[in-house]
């Protein structure tokens, strides 16, 4: 029963690192009193790829202090129903910020800056044995905090 209840809260402690949008706005501000990108992960609830994602590489590397330092963690349900305000405060189904940012496939990874800017190539799906070095890269990078062209 104990060793239960810690898996649980190591579980809790592990996601709150890589929570889940509710207001746009408010994770900009975050970005910029930083001074950190923003590593996005556009996620479905039905997505086992988004799931194997977040378990195996996002949410490790939001708690290693080399990548913690050099970006914000945080994921955005792409369903319509999952409800978030948007940069004006507007409240706003996840379908309409991912139509935004022309995601069409989960899981997608953006790279954005506070002002909401790509500042790194996104990665869409999961793919193959180089992915986590892709990752680094690409937060690498996003570290830098300079829009892509």
């Amino acid at each position: 029963m104990l060793a239960t209840l810690l898996l649980l809260c190591e579980t809790a402690a592990a996601q709150s690192a890589f929570a889940t949008v509710k207001d746009m706005g408010k994770l900009k501000q975050q970005a910029a009193q930083a001074d950190l990108p923003i590593v996005l992960l556009f996620t479905a609830d039905d997505c086992i790829y988004c799931e194997a994602m977040r378990q195996q590489y996002l949410i490790p590397m939001s708690h290693t202090p080399q990548y913690a330092e050099q970006a914000l963690f945080r994921q955005l349900s792409v369903e319509s129903f999952s409800f978030l305000r948007n940069e004006d405060g507007e409240l706003v189904g996840g379908d309409q910020i991912s139509l935004r940012y022309g995601v069409e496939i989960t899981p997608t990874v953006l790279f954005i800056n506070a002002q909401g800017e790509e500042v790194a190539e996104r990665i869409i799906g999961l793919s193959g044995a180089y992915f986590q070095k892709q990752l680094e890269q690409q937060i690498q990078q996003a570290s830098h905090n300079q829009p892509l062209k």
